[in-house]
């Protein structure tokens, strides 16, 4: 029996997280809203990240560490800490690591079941920076779930 030393994966476009990225921005300005987006590759690469004007500069990195959480646990940024709210010790570990961010508004980007990456918002409410990164999942014709 032979074993195959290689993976065949589908990755995110850059041309689609820009679009991706673009979508975000204009929920954005419709919301009224100064938010910072990251989109990123299946392992967290950042492939388009922006930042709308007056967007607090913390943002950026926020977005990124949203969009970074989604893509490795591929489910929502906000997964872990909506079903373990009462698991403090749990919350706390994941809290520390650089890399995560479980508040709303990062979304796993799948197609036909795969996660291909991930889009991040942040700096609005919670429930704003989910709607403008459903705005980029609607842009690219996928959901979250």
């Amino acid at each position: 029996m032979s074993e195959s030393l290689a993976v065949t994966q589908q990755s995110l476009d850059y041309r689609a997280a820009l679009k991706a990225a673009t979508a975000a921005s204009e929920q954005a300005e419709t919301l009224g809203v100064n938010v910072s987006i990251a989109v990123v590759g299946r392992g967290g690469q950042p492939l388009a990240q922006l930042s709308l004007n007056n967007a607090p500069p913390q943002t950026q990195q926020l977005a990124l560490r949203k969009a970074r959480t989604s893509a490795g646990f591929k489910v929502p940024s906000s997964f872990f800490r909506d079903r373990n709210a009462d698991d403090v010790h749990l919350l706390a570990a994941l809290d520390t690591h650089p890399d995560l961010l479980m508040l709303g508004g990062g979304l796993p980007i799948l197609l036909a079941g795969e996660c291909i990456g991930a889009v991040g918002v942040s700096g609005a409410s919670q429930a704003q920076d989910i709607a403008c990164a459903e705005a980029a999942l609607a842009a690219l014709g996928v959901s979250a779930t």
